[in-house]
């Protein structure tokens, strides 16, 4: 009998020993880093990964020393199927509870890509294309859809106008795709829509915002607008000289507007034959009235100064030659006399 009570003692004693020797373990585990003087780094989970392959991806990037033993710590908390996909900053210095916590909880890297105002689509494209978000052909693609354009509630055959100038957030994926073309220019549209909506809470604004032909002379002048000043006063008055033409009858002549139309080839000089080409149809030295479409994304400045441009009685303008701000005049004398001085600036700036 005291044989019998010492067997079973022993077995418990050996239990109570791997029980401690396996808490042991598993507590320095959970609370030891891989590396404590590694700094953080980004890391990839892709999508579709299980459990296994992620646990097998921090092990080959040193993040953590064991796969399996981080598998069964994140079973050991609930946490196996909550591991999100994505790239996020983790470092070998955290603890794999910090790692586990940051997978299942933290939020993606998001990157940061800066779409400046009055760049063509064809320019947002490139951009999305050079920080790997989509292919420009994608982009293409996505913005001249006619069923997506009419899902988004654009009336045009393309979604130039809409592809709003900002500095956006967002995760880069693991391949360029179609899908993330979509992502992208549904990201650009939907902030329009947010920029503009404190316009459209005016009933008289929200009324154009619902004319497609109205919604589409707005556009197109504060596309206008948006490339030929940066001065934000300046804005509206430059919004009021095309305004008056408009009602005169009298041409354009917009620079801008040339150049866009003469596409991604544009080598970056405007040339006479350019300004006589009558075949491009954006040649408002050629064709009276506005061009077809925008010829960029406007901010919600130049949309508002298009709205509401100052009245005046300039019909000219011309840059200074010093700093960003133009000269307006009512004739064509006294826009003559600004161009020389214009010209005479320039001779001195250099």
């Amino acid at each position: 009998m005291k044989t019998r009570t010492t067997f079973f003692f022993f077995i418990f004693l050996l239990l109570c020993l791997g029980i401690g020797t396996f808490a042991y373990y598993s507590y320095t585990f959970i609370n030891t880093p891989a590396d404590p003087n590694a700094g953080a780094m980004a890391l990839e989970i892709p999508k579709g990964s299980n459990l296994q392959q992620i646990c097998q991806i921090l092990e080959d990037k040193n993040i953590v020393t064991d796969a399996e033993k981080f598998k069964l710590y994140a079973r050991f908390k609930n946490s196996a199927t909550h591991i999100q996909a994505g790239t996020f900053l983790v470092s070998p210095a955290w603890t794999p509870e910090k790692i586990l916590t940051e997978l299942t909880t933290g939020s993606a890297i998001l990157y940061k890509i800066t779409i400046r105002e009055g760049l063509p689509w064809w320019e947002v494209a490139k951009l999305f294309e050079e920080q790997g978000f989509c292919t420009a052909q994608d982009f293409k693609a996505v913005i001249y859809d006619k069923e997506f354009l009419q899902k988004k509630g654009i009336p045009f055959t393309n979604a130039e106008g809409y592809l709003y100038p900002e500095t956006y957030l967002l995760q880069r994926p693991k391949e360029m795709s179609k899908e993330t073309a979509y992502k992208v220019v549904n990201r650009l549209i939907d902030t329009f829509f947010q920029k503009t909506k404190v316009l459209r809470e005016n009933e008289e604004y929200d009324k154009i915002f619902h004319d497609p032909q109205k919604l589409n002379e707005i556009l197109t002048l504060a596309s206008i607008v948006e490339k030929e000043t940066r001065v934000m006063e300046e804005r509206p008055i430059v919004a009021g000289v095309y305004t008056n033409r408009l009602k005169m009858n009298m041409i354009l002549q917009a620079d801008p507007t040339v150049i866009y139309g003469l596409g991604e080839n544009f080598q970056g000089q405007l040339l006479r034959k350019h300004l006589q080409d009558e075949s491009n149809p954006y040649n408002t030295y050629q064709h009276m009235g506005l061009p077809p479409s925008p010829i960029c994304s406007p901010s919600l400045s130049a949309i508002k100064a298009s709205l509401e441009p100052q009245e005046h009685e300039y019909i000219f303008f011309v840059a200074k030659g010093i700093g960003a701000s133009h000269v307006f005049t009512t004739n064509l004398h006294d826009h003559n006399i600004a161009v020389e001085e214009y010209r005479k600036n320039l001779k001195r700036n250099k």
